[in-house]
């Protein structure tokens, strides 16, 4: 039974108009929503043919909006699937483009492809692009940088550019500029610039693609949306007939293109109701997301703004923390410009009697751990953290939280190897992770034939079971100690005629078993030698069969094969090292492999009680753990303007460091907003504006990290620095600020 708060009354008192509420996390946005669908369905303010329409943010909460406002109109005697349709934009969007594809320029028949193909087209686009434009790079990448014997920076060079043109292209398509549009305005204001002409260029030919196969790209829908809204007033008038209430879910996340559709369906005289977190904007670099779409809507006269303060998530002493960040982000942050970055309501705790009371205040079970620890030391001290508290604990829910995917591999691997069980809300999973290692390492043997250290590396990989196992380990070790040490790896696979390097050993009395053992990886290493001239997917097929019995390893490394076969379709002149270096991206977790990702729809904590659970804090968002581990809180990964923070979205082979994506999508928004004056400012404003928005969204993220945990929080920082080097991280400052606040607090607490 529904017992709603104060707060949440005033919400669920809405009759009519446009409301836009505030809601602090764990406040029960989500279940006072679907209370309110279900509220105005059950008070018979719908037709027959009327429904109530709520846009919300994924998949999963489709399916949570749907099964709570079913279980509300049961409550209330009514058919529980009558009066209301929950969608995603996108969602909302096909439905409008399939129901009148004629309004949107397309045949009925219309396919949308997906984001493999997507990338695919990019790909090839931007890699033809660069032969015919070869002082594209000159001008962009630092002086010293030579992308023909770096092939490294030549893959991260590619890479970045497929990224700058996607997201040109999405922002193109939020702004309704097709390729036409924008060439005759910059025909208007005679602009040429390269980042301009490379982003058009690779839009018109993209574009193109998807016209030869009769198909839409994600974000067509909903810029073709928006236009069958506005193609036909008689369309719209029925559609606002057919959805006289729309229910916002997760406003901080919209984009312009989404509050212009749900604008028009609105209409003047509308019903919307608009909820989300601006705190909790933590997708900005990914997408055209802005929270500045729900603080203009909750600014505007029209618009009854709401709170939802309250929330029973968190023990105080974590609800304190997150407060403080606010206050201190918004009082006492050094740049001015950031200070607006987070903003109030303030998280309050639930008031006695409340059906979900905060868990007990225990300040002990948080620890801002401020001592500086390296990566690998880092690692260390949470996994025994871990494996402490859960033995004390295994009925309790504990979740391992950082800012980027490759921070999380090294952890998954070591919490695995202390034998404790985890659930992994990633990018690939580990088995994935170590079959992309493993087949990764064996194509560098192949591309670099006569290095031993290599050879015994791929040893080492086929063996890795029985390098552990004591009845095996030993003879495991020596093998790897001979292949390793071999002067003439050439003399052991492709032995001439004379005394060959086995025999020599046989002749040193080396144990038979050893010798049994070199032979037996001499035959595999010779055969995956003799199949290199194969294509690269067979090669990876045929390694495969030798090394793998199990079907989900084959799986793998079917799945793997076809990644590559991609990249060669893509890059013809690919060798095995650029083949490898692809797989690096698997294995450290950067790249999704279609298929095998352990990451579950309408994930809940409370499933996996005992297990720990491994997400970065953007796939954590809206989930919560007793326990929550919060890694890297380093001003690497949360810098906030200083000079001597780093950037991860700036590369040090660009020239100056320059941000490529800013400085071409502050140009396109300048072009398609009419100010020619914007096009001729100085070169890395909008690089230097970019990190101000990165150093705002990264705050945020710590806000959210620290939101996720109910009874206890550890957050820890490293200096990135395992075996040394020229630039060590430093503590981040909204960590250095809570890490004294907290002390402060627990002092004042004891006396």
């Amino acid at each position: 039974m529904f017992n709603p708060r104060p707060n949440q009354k005033e919400i669920l008192s809405y009759t009519h108009g446009f409301m836009g509420v505030s809601a602090v996390p764990g406040s029960g946005k989500t279940h006072t929503l679907s209370r309110l669908a279900a509220n105005l369905i059950s008070s018979n303010v719908l037709d027959d043919n009327q429904e109530i329409l709520i846009v919300t943010l994924v998949n999963s909460a489709v399916d949570n909006f749907s099964s709570r406002i079913a279980g509300f109109m049961t409550e209330f005697g009514l058919l529980p699937d009558l009066g209301y349709r929950v969608r995603t934009l996108h969602g909302l969007a096909h439905d409008l483009v399939k129901e009148r594809p004629d309004l949107a320029g397309l045949s009925d028949r219309f396919t949308i492809v997906d984001e493999r193909e997507t990338n695919e087209i990019l790909a090839n686009a931007v890699r033809g692009w660069l032969r015919a434009h070869p002082g594209f790079a000159a001008e962009w990448l630092a002086p010293e940088i030579d992308l023909d014997s770096d092939s490294y920076i030549a893959k991260s060079w590619e890479s970045g550019l497929e990224s700058l043109a996607k997201n040109f292209i999405r922002q193109a398509k939020d702004l309704q500029a097709t390729p036409h549009v924008l060439t005759d305005a910059l025909a208007k204001y005679k602009i040429r610039h390269s980042l301009l002409d490379f982003g058009l260029d690779i839009y018109s030919a993209y574009q193109r693609a998807l016209s030869y196969r009769s198909a839409v790209d994600f974000d067509d829908l909903i810029r073709l949306a928006l236009l069958v809204l506005q193609s036909d007033p008689d369309y719209l008038m029925r559609l606002r007939h057919r959805w006289p209430y729309i229910l916002e879910d997760e406003a901080q996340d919209s984009s312009l293109v989404q509050e212009q559709i749900l604008t028009l369906l609105s209409g003047d005289q509308g019903n919307w109701v608009r909820v989300g977190d601006p705190n909790q904007a933590i997708y900005e670099t990914f997408t055209t997301a802005s929270p500045e779409h729900l603080r203009r809507f909750l600014r505007r006269g029209d618009v009854t703004a709401r709170d939802l303060p309250d929330s029973g998530r968190s023990q105080p002493g974590i609800i304190k923390l997150a407060n403080e960040l606010i206050r201190w982000t918004m009082e006492e942050h050094p740049v001015e410009d950031l200070q607006n970055s987070l903003t109030t309501p303030l998280i309050r705790p639930t008031p006695p009697g409340d059906p979900q009371p905060n868990p007990p205040d225990d300040p002990a079970g948080i620890v801002l751990y401020d001592q500086k620890l390296t990566p690998s030391a880092e690692i260390d001290t949470v996994v025994r953290s871990v494996k402490a508290w859960l033995a004390q604990n295994p009925d309790k829910t504990v979740a391992v939280l950082a800012p980027r995917n490759k921070r999380l591999v090294k952890m998954a691997d070591d919490l695995h190897a202390a034998g404790i069980e985890t659930v992994e809300l990633m990018n690939t999973s580990q088995s994935t992770r170590q079959t992309a290692v493993l087949l990764q390492e064996i194509l560098e043997m192949l591309a670099k034939p006569v290095d031993a250290l290599r050879l015994g590396k791929v040893y080492k990989g086929i063996n890795r079971e029985r390098w552990e196992a004591p009845e095996t380990r030993d003879l495991c070790r020596a093998v790897h100690h001979l292949i390793t040490r071999n002067p003439k790896v050439e003399d052991y696979l492709w032995p001439r005629t004379g005394v060959t390097w086995l025999e020599e050993l046989n002749a040193q009395s080396v144990d038979s078993a050893a010798i049994q053992e070199l032979e037996i990886f001499q035959q595999l290493a010779r055969g995956w030698h003799e199949a290199v001239l194969l294509p690269i997917d067979q090669l990876i097929l045929t390694i495969a069969q030798d090394l793998f019995a199990e079907p989900t390893r084959l799986a793998l490394a079917h799945k793997i094969a076809l990644l590559l076969e991609r990249s060669a379709q893509t890059h013809p002149e690919w060798h095995l090292w650029n083949f490898a270096l692809e797989l690096a991206d698997v294995a450290a977790n950067q790249r999704r492999l279609d298929g095998f990702s352990e990451e579950e729809i309408g994930f809940d904590p409370d499933q996996h009680k005992g297990k720990v659970a491994m997400a970065t804090i953007h796939k954590a968002k809206g989930l919560e753990w007793d326990r929550v581990y919060l890694l890297s809180a380093s001003n690497y990964d949360f810098p906030s303007a200083q000079e001597y923070d780093q950037y991860l979205p700036e590369k040090n082979f660009i020239r100056g460091k320059l941000n490529l994506e800013a400085e071409a999508l502050s140009r396109l928004k300048a072009v398609m907003a009419g100010d020619p004056a914007a096009l001729y400012l100085e070169e890395g404003l909008a690089t230097t504006q970019a990190r101000l928005d990165y150093c705002a969204e990264r705050l945020r993220l710590f806000y959210v990290g620290i939101t996720r945990a109910r009874r206890m929080l550890t957050v820890t920082w490293n200096n990135g620095q395992d075996g040394g080097g020229s630039r060590e991280n430093q503590a981040s400052l909204p960590f250095v600020h809570l890490s004294a606040y907290w002390k402060e607090t627990r002092n004042a607490d004891s006396r």
